[in-house]
């Protein structure tokens, strides 16, 4: 019985203790940046890096479901010609996840040069963002669209 209670206790002294491996808490700022980055490098149209800002079970809420594939095609489509982020908010949820809320006004065109087709939002939004375990890259896990009312 003594060797189970000392083999036990070695154990635990052996194991790192919450407070040694736990995440520290994410800079509103920090959480800001990745937004702002995240739209920035949609407007610039270049996709390889606007999949790499996404978690593989992405997922984005308008007035459909749909995963990051769905979205990156969408974004093929339909050039993100401007975008403008509002009153831009940060929660953290915990040290490794974190919600933006804030009101985006955007515009994208579906057409072609010689026949743009523009289409205009005007949206409150929110995004999930999650730091990847064991590593200090955040993620974005869900986002939300919903029409702003004027």
């Amino acid at each position: 019985m003594r060797h189970l209670l000392f083999l036990a206790f070695a154990i635990a002294l052996a194991l790192p203790s919450p407070a040694q491996t736990a995440s520290p808490l994410p800079a509103p700022v920090e959480i800001i940046t990745l937004e702002q980055h995240l739209w920035t490098t949609m407007a610039e149209g270049d996709f390889a890096t606007v999949r790499s800002l996404f978690t593989k079970d992405f997922v984005e809420v308008d007035d459909r479901i749909q995963a990051v594939d769905a979205l990156l095609i969408n974004l093929k489509h339909c050039k993100l010609e401007s975008y403008e982020l509002r009153d831009l908010q940060v929660r953290i949820l915990s040290p490794d996840s974190a919600l933006t809320a804030y009101h985006v006004v955007n515009t994208f065109n579906c057409g072609t040069a010689d026949n743009p087709q523009r289409k205009s939002y005007d949206n409150n939004s929110t995004t999930v963002w999650v730091r990847q375990p064991g590593t200090s890259k955040w993620l974005a896990q869900a986002h939300t669209e919903t029409p702003a009312k004027s």
